[in-house]
């Protein structure tokens, strides 16, 4: 019994000592995406969880940095490690060739919320003239800063998703610009009481972002994982499980 523990400790520890650390960095600290960063809480750190339990080689950890950071991170070509639920549009790479991306992770939309006893109704971005725009303090809205510039809206910052919400019922802003799955974390059960513009701010898909630099591997194994039916089943019944269908 003694030789086969021994045996078991040595066959298995070079397989061990393979498996590769890989930080995954999220600058997206909002609801449902991270609920809780102490607890390790929301749908990004279920999303890490089920890529752990995929036995890819790789075991994953999930980071918060500030946006500012990551991009001087990339930009020095220091990031150590790669980024989750990003769009090639955001870093300036709509070709895909700066960086290394995988297939998509979720489809997400920006939109347009009110309250349902004033609704904003939005055919286009200059149905906001006048009005009050909230959005996230860093942020840019294509469309909409441009109409902010030039004084035909007021835009109005907030430093979180929640602030943004909470300004929003309490009618100091006349319409908020927030990710779909955003609001229906925040409204709870109560969407009826909201009211969602025709017109939605922007619609995107999200991936990872993967710095070129040794991880041709890594990419090829995300993809593949990402891509897997098993994989989409098990994320499928995660993104239930926050009642987010989209449609």
């Amino acid at each position: 019994m003694k030789f086969f523990c021994l045996l078991l400790f040595f066959v298995s520890s070079p397989i061990h000592a393979n498996i590769r650390k890989v930080d995954i960095y999220t600058y997206h600290d909002m609801p449902p995406y991270i609920i809780n960063l102490k607890e390790r809480s929301g749908l990004y750190f279920d999303f890490v969880d089920l890529l752990n339990q995929m036995n890819s080689g790789y075991t994953f950890n999930l980071i918060y940095m500030p946006r500012k950071r990551l991009d001087y991170r990339l930009e020095q070509n220091k990031l150590d490690g790669i980024v989750i639920g990003v769009n090639p549009k955001w870093f300036k790479d709509a070709s895909q060739t700066r960086f290394l991306w995988s297939p998509v992770i979720m489809q997400d939309k920006d939109v347009f919320v009110s309250l349902k006893q004033n609704p904003i109704e939005v055919h286009e971005f200059k149905d906001l003239k006048g009005k009050r725009v909230g959005g996230i303090r860093g942020f840019r809205y294509i469309g909409i800063d441009e109409l902010a510039t030039q004084q035909i809206i007021e835009r109005v910052d907030t430093q979180t998703e929640s602030q943004l919400f909470d300004m929003l019922k309490k009618e100091r802003i006349d319409t908020a610009i927030l990710s779909i799955y955003t609001f229906y974390y925040l409204s709870e059960n109560n969407t009826s009481d909201y009211h969602i513009a025709a017109k939605q701010h922007d619609a995107f898909k999200r991936h990872f972002l993967i710095p070129k630099s040794d991880n041709k591997m890594l990419h090829v194994t995300l993809s593949n994982i990402l891509s897997s039916e098993e994989f989409t089943k098990y994320w499928n019944q995660r993104l239930d499980n926050y009642s987010m269908q989209i449609h």
